[in-house]
């Protein structure tokens, strides 16, 4: 499903997960602490480049993903740049209402601009991760790296019931299509409504049933996995100051333009 579809077709598959992990979270941790547009531009750029060309992720692939968010970074992002100024206000562009403008000034326009730039670059790296690393090697590098057993159990678990409400879900809408549950609108609401309230209760069931299979077999509060070999990430690591370089020089050539 999704990302964990390209991630198994990765060339960086075999590649330890701790580096990619490592990889990932600076290079989105510095795009989060550097202000201004261009270091979110850079970082999208490498990130993008380092999973289309090192992972062999298709580029469609990666431009489709980054899509997906868009659509909710441009709707948040209009309430930072559309605001209502005073009607003596300088460079506000808008509507005029009485004593007041709706509208927006080029500070407004810039710090929206900076926001979806900053927030495609964390993306970027965030992705970096998932279409290059499959959820089993991703929990498994988490537990190398300490991270709280609870946290790792519950991220399986929850991996585990998105399968689990797809298929369900599915089967009740093939049923229900079948029988022309969705001819109009009032009775696909309907149709809706009781999709919704038949996948929770068949999902909850279903989880007391793997919780006693779980007992059963002797499960004591943590799900034990044999770990896969995995090739170095030597090359995860010596990117890293590349990265931070790229969004350094980012940050200084936005300064030296703009400032």
């Amino acid at each position: 499903m999704g990302t964990d579809r390209y991630a198994y077709c990765s060339r960086l598959r075999q590649v330890d997960p701790v580096a990619k992990t490592v990889l990932s979270t600076s290079a989105g941790a510095v795009c989060l602490l550097c202000g201004g547009l261009a270091p979110g531009l850079g970082t999208l750029l490498v990130m993008g480049i380092l999973t289309t060309v090192w992972g062999k992720i298709p580029g469609r692939v990666f431009v489709r993903f980054l899509g997906i968010p868009i659509t909710f970074l441009l709707l948040g992002c209009v309430t930072i740049a559309v605001g209502i100024y005073d009607g003596n206000t300088g460079g506000v562009w808008g509507l005029s209402l009485g004593d007041q403008v709706l509208g927006v000034t080029p500070a407004s326009v810039h710090q929206a601009l900076c926001v979806i730039a900053k927030s495609l670059g964390v993306i970027s790296a965030v992705y970096f991760l998932t279409l290059n690393t499959p959820m089993t090697d991703l929990t498994g590098g988490l537990r190398r790296m300490h991270v709280p057993m609870l946290l790792i159990e519950l991220m399986d678990l929850i991996y585990r019931f998105i399968f689990v409400l797809t298929e369900t879900a599915g089967k009740i809408r093939t049923a229900q299509d079948s029988r022309l549950g969705y001819q109009g609108v009032f009775r696909s609401l309907s149709s809706l409504g009781t999709l919704s309230s038949m996948v929770f209760l068949r999902a909850w069931k279903k989880a007391d049933n793997v919780y006693a299979a779980l007992e059963s077999r002797g499960y004591t509060g943590t799900l034990l996995t044999v770990s896969e070999e995995y090739r170095t990430g030597n090359l995860c690591y010596g990117l890293i100051p590349l990265v931070w370089g790229t969004q350094m020089l980012c940050l200084l050539l936005e300064g030296k333009v703009f400032g």
